[in-house]
């Protein structure tokens, strides 16, 4: 099986949530360790991006820390093409976001054609995590940065990004944002 190294993103305020979502349990354990494990799959190598080095390691997690803080996924995935450092693909990848299907990853993992630099989920808009991206692109994010242009689908009209077909039953996989989501998915919120 084909496999990369995988960023998860977690430097996110979690305002809406009032605590660090990542950490809130779900079925006895922390959604960042759910998360982490529904990538295993295809994961070379597994770091979180946080807003601090080491922020997760007491969660047996590789935790490294944003260039520079608040700048959502943008500021996210500068940080995760700057940790890899190297060519090739890699997969970034929310924290919050559950119910993400093995055949879903071999699908972007499909996705890769020659001159690509992203391969993106596309429906009525364009879903920028989970997605593979292409260690080509830091210049332009580095730049989307500089401009403060932080909003991830501006870089996929800069980029050579393959767009595919949101995956059959895309909408049972959920972005845990605030306690009310929590709770309609568990039933007690936790």
């Amino acid at each position: 099986m084909d496999t990369l190294p995988v960023y998860i993103l977690a430097g996110g305020k979690s305002s809406r949530f009032g605590h660090d979502k990542a950490r809130v349990e779900i079925g006895g354990e922390p959604l960042l360790v759910r998360v982490v494990r529904s990538y295993k799959p295809v994961a070379a190598s597994i770091a979180v991006v946080a807003d601090r080095l080491g922020k997760y390691r007491d969660l047996g997690i590789e935790t490294i820390a944003d260039l520079q803080p608040n700048l959502g996924p943008m500021g996210g995935l500068q940080a995760a093409l700057s940790h890899h450092g190297r060519d090739g693909w890699l997969l970034c990848a929310s924290c919050d976001r559950i119910g993400i299907r093995p055949e879903w990853l071999q699908a972007l993992l499909r996705g890769r054609r020659a001159g690509a630099q992203a391969v993106i989920f596309h429906g009525d808009i364009w879903q920028p995590l989970p997605a593979l991206y292409h260690a080509s692109i830091l210049k332009k994010v580095n730049a989307a940065v500089r401009a403060k242009k932080l909003t991830p689908w501006v870089l996929f009209e800069q980029v050579q990004t393959v767009a595919l077909k949101l995956p059959d039953a895309w909408e049972n996989s959920r972005d845990i944002n605030d306690m009310e989501t929590l709770t309609r998915l568990t039933g007690n919120g936790g």
